[in-house]
């Protein structure tokens, strides 16, 4: 019962929400006409119904991440930012990889976009499973399997654009079933490029030549942020502890054969500040 009115609450905040603005044009956030946003051919409450069947609608009691995805629309920029990128920089017949790639939201955008060969994979089986019963209900053509995005397996496929948005801080902290890494060495600047380096060492190795990889890291500016800041105080300093400078990055970058393009911040969507970085491997 006690799930049931969690579920409840979100999808009644998320109809107000699009009754307001499908009745009355009023947007509960502003919004810039160039952003783009990602809608669904499945319609969202029949992928819920799939979520909450697999069980994992709920998280720490709240909906989860996974069941309110598709209520982001266009609130995250640097999820617009890579979008707008793939589709105006990006050959449709690129062979894209979609890392940690949940029930599948990005890798339908991009097939809805015109691009024809799409792969994406999630630790979480129950994502996969979703993930291919939504291609099957809209009919597309990606493909999806389970991996471990920290050791992900080499299937002998190169791509043209890989993506790591969302889940790479998140998954060092110990989410998603992954295993949680020792406090004690998270503030060590030094393990912090060890497992940088070793992250994009192992997707370096499946791009082609200029292909580029993107991936989303916490900003080390967050070390120095004061509890007071955050809603959730002391508790905030817990929060993502694997944290990169633009310059550990860049150094990083370059170990494992790449160079960063370009570098996006995001300040006002998730805990903390996050930055994207497009990355090219030389």
């Amino acid at each position: 019962m006690k799930q049931a009115l969690i579920l409840l609450k979100s999808d009644i905040k998320f109809f107000v929400k699009n009754f307001l603005k499908k009745n009355f044009g009023v947007e509960l956030k502003r919004v810039k006409k160039e952003d783009a946003r990602i809608v669904s051919k499945v319609p969202v409450h029949q992928i819920k119904k799939l979520i909450k069947n697999k069980g994992f609608a709920v998280s720490d009691g709240q909906a989860s991440w996974f069941y309110t995805a598709y209520e982001r629309g266009d609130s995250d920029p640097l999820t617009n930012y890579v979008m707008k990128f793939l589709e105006s920089g990006t050959d449709k017949n690129a062979r894209v990889l979609i890392t940690g790639c949940g029930t599948g939201i990005m890798a339908f955008h991009l097939a809805d976009l015109g691009f024809k060969d799409i792969t994406g994979f999630d630790f979480l089986q129950e994502c996969v499973d979703v993930a291919e019963q939504v291609s099957k209900m809209g009919g597309y053509s990606v493909k999806f399997y389970q991996d471990d995005g920290f050791s992900p397996k080499d299937t002998g496929v190169k791509y043209d654009a890989i993506t790591a948005l969302h889940w790479v801080f998140s998954a060092w902290m110990g989410n998603y079933g992954n295993q949680k890494l020792p406090s004690e060495k998270t503030a060590s600047a030094e393990f912090r490029e060890e497992l940088l380096t070793d992250f994009l060492a192992k997707y370096t190795r499946f791009l082609n030549p200029k292909g580029f990889l993107i991936v989303e890291l916490t900003d080390a500016v967050t070390d120095y942020r004061i509890p007071t800041d955050h809603y959730l105080g002391e508790m905030s300093k817990e929060i993502y502890p694997i944290r990169h400078t633009p310059e550990q990055v860049e150094k990083c970058a370059m170990l494992s054969g790449l160079r960063v393009i370009t570098k996006n911040l995001s300040v006002l969507y998730g805990h903390h500040p996050r930055v994207q970085y497009v990355l090219q491997k030389i």
